[in-house]
């Protein structure tokens, strides 16, 4: 009986809706309608309002939602402003701050980009190029990234954990989340451009961790092969779903393993 109620309860479980993926405001909307109508319903029969509301939470609690429906509807009706409140879809760079020097002003002082020759764009400087990609070699092949990482973050690189779910590449401490990143291809991008630019750039150092976050996931922009499997980066427009709200997003990826290097949200 104690094993065969668990798995009884498990058959009714939406994981897809519910722990992680729980949507706060689908949740909000349907147990303020689970109050309202059992309200309604305890004036008819006070027992039937009991029943419905304590039916209605367990659905909640086991399905995400009791009205059918309600993820949808949500992110169609909802306000972005508001899902994105909510989101548990955490963007790997940090909001710029006041004092935070601009990624593109920081990279042109360092030599890293400059006007293209040929065309009205900014293109990466041959010298850094050559050198960023032989960093991120070398990187791969020490396996230096907590040792990289642990240095950058000022953490014990013996209690960094590294973890890989939902397209996303994750350090941790302790449980505590020190940086996201959008797969390891981009960590090792990062980590690389971080050892170049700390010799390229006199005052790198001075800058934040996350005004630094922010510089080196601008220039993985003008990655054109991929650090992890050598294959083709190629960028293109895609619709992301995650628990509150579907965006639409600029996706870099290598075509050789899938590993997703860059990720931005389009401003609607």
């Amino acid at each position: 009986m104690s094993t065969e109620f668990p798995r009884f309860v498990d058959r009714f479980r939406q994981p897809e809706y519910t722990g992680k993926n729980r949507c706060t405001p689908c949740t909000i909307v349907n147990v303020t309608m689970a109050v309202f109508v059992s309200a309604g319903l305890t004036f008819v029969t006070p027992l039937l309002g009991v029943v419905f509301f304590a039916f209605s939470l367990a659905a909640i609690y086991l399905r995400g939602y009791f009205v059918p429906g309600t993820p949808t509807l949500t992110k169609r009706y909802f306000p972005n402003r508001l899902l994105r409140l909510f989101d548990k879809h955490e963007t790997a760079t940090p909001a710029p701050q006041e004092t935070d020097r601009e990624p593109e002003e920081v990279l042109t002082e360092a030599n890293v980009i400059a006007s293209c020759e040929e065309i009205d764009d900014l293109c990466l400087d041959e010298e850094f190029r050559t050198t960023w990609h032989d960093t991120m070699e070398r990187v791969m092949e020490e396996g230096a990234e907590k040792s990289d990482l642990s240095r950058i973050l000022d953490a014990d690189e013996a209690n960094l954990e590294f973890e890989e779910h939902d397209n996303a590449f994750l350090a941790r401490i302790d449980g505590r989340r020190l940086g996201q990143w959008e797969s390891r291809a981009a960590l090792v991008a990062d980590l690389a451009a971080a050892r170049v630019l700390g010799d390229r750039y006199d005052d790198w150092d001075e800058l934040t961790v996350d005004n630094q976050s922010r510089i080196l996931s601008g220039l993985r922009i003008f990655l054109e092969t991929c650090p992890e499997c050598g294959g083709t980066i190629t960028a293109e427009q895609e619709t992301v779903e995650s628990c509150c709200r579907s965006m639409e997003v600029v996706a870099a990826t290598c075509e050789g393993c899938d590993a997703r290097i860059l990720e931005v949200e389009q401003n609607r």
